[in-house]
């Protein structure tokens, strides 16, 4: 589920890139430092899917209820309600449980916007999904006591409309491993299974303190193919206000293609 960052916070060594590698450093959690990243101590992302537990049970201690962090921002013409989720593990599949193909990556910072008038009346919702996100008008979106619905696929986190299977964009993955991306027809599948109703906790640029940390949540993240050891990929995402979707509001989001 969505949960607050603090038991990832706690659980995590601040580290900086060195010439032999990371290396745990002092905190506290500095403002800025893009060079930086927060590593869990205790998991290891290369384990991919057998990780999960060793997350899960990390988390489990800390108890916290499902939260989003959330931030309004207002234009000239538009209000953009945006709800930022946290979780600490990424363990995408492509068959559930994940065996042969696998991407797993620590933390994953996802979205949700709802794009309003000055007036207040909500003309648009805007989900986030792998290297951007998509867009529908208010009167198609899927809701419940008048809130959208947000379907999370499995794994991955990625934000759908409606519940089902939808193909993987060879375009959000690294250039070297497009082509093994499209031969294996990557999917995200969201059901309509469980449904949460997590508490708002408002955010600023500054406040709480860890919204100004621009490094990475997250050690390196890894993808799994059959027949290969795990490829080394990328690093963990960046808070909400390093997102363009937070240096653009609306703007950003209105770009997005309709889904």
């Amino acid at each position: 589920m969505p949960v607050r960052v603090d038991g990832f916070l706690v659980d995590s060594d601040l580290q900086q890139r060195m010439p032999a590698g990371w290396e745990t450093i002092p905190g506290p959690l500095p403002s800025g430092r893009a060079d930086l990243r927060l590593d869990q101590r205790s998991c290891l992302a290369i384990d991919g899917p057998a990780a999960a537990p060793c997350y899960a049970g990390a988390e489990a201690v800390h108890g916290s209820p499902p939260v989003v962090y959330g931030k309004a921002f207002r234009t000239k013409t538009r209000i953009d309600l945006q709800y930022w989720i946290w979780y600490p593990y990424n363990d995408y599949g492509l068959t559930s449980p994940p065996r042969e193909v696998w991407q797993a990556h620590e933390g994953d910072w996802e979205s949700v916007s709802v794009i309003l008038d000055r007036e207040g009346r909500p003309l648009e919702a805007a989900l986030s999904k792998h290297c951007a996100g998509t867009r529908r008008a208010w009167s198609d979106v899927r809701r419940r006591g008048g809130r959208p619905i947000a379907y999370v696929a499995l794994g991955s986190h990625a934000n759908y409309f409606e519940p089902g299977t939808f193909r993987h964009s060879p375009a959000c993955w690294p250039r070297e491993l497009r082509d093994v991306v499209r031969a294996l027809r990557l999917v995200d599948r969201a059901s309509s299974g469980r449904t949460i109703r997590p508490t708002v906790v408002p955010v600023t640029a500054l406040l709480p303190s860890w919204m100004r940390f621009a490094g990475t949540w997250g050690e390196t993240a890894y993808v799994h193919f059959p027949n290969n050891a795990p490829i080394a990929y990328g690093a963990g995402p960046r808070g909400p206000a390093f997102h363009d979707a937070w240096r653009r509001p609306v703007t950003e989001e209105l770009a997005w293609p309709r889904g």
